[in-house]
């Protein structure tokens, strides 16, 4: 399969699953004010804890609504050490913000390179 012709989520999978556990979702998980929150995936690292992912195939950048919504998702769900959030386009301000929160911002470009890379070392 051709890497640039791949949805976001089989892309996230190939990533994460190497070195992961990936929970491929859509996952509900329910935080300590009630709210049911929707993730797209879960990755679980036994040294580093378990993780949510939000994937966002969207034709344009990410919004920083999305990136609240993966914080606040983090913040009231205690299991969670942290959030991913994986889209086509990044901006600058984008980067900022999610380096801000403690998120993991991922794009589809960073993804297919380090696949790329995987490949090239073998």
């Amino acid at each position: 399969m051709e890497f640039a012709d791949a949805s976001l989520e089989d892309l996230a999978e190939k990533v994460f699953s190497e070195k992961y556990n990936f929970e491929k979702g859509p996952t509900n998980l329910k935080g300590n004010s009630g709210k049911t929150w929707t993730f797209n995936a879960l990755v679980k690292s036994g040294k580093f804890g378990r993780f949510g992912i939000f994937i966002r195939d969207w034709k344009r950048e990410i919004s920083i609504t999305q990136l609240r919504q993966l914080h606040k998702a983090c913040i009231d769900i205690p299991e969670l050490e942290g959030g991913i959030m994986v889209c086509n386009i990044t901006t600058d301000f984008s980067r900022d913000y999610s380096s801000q929160f403690g998120i993991q911002l991922l794009s589809r470009g960073h993804l297919v390179s380090k696949l790329r890379n995987r490949e090239f070392q073998l």
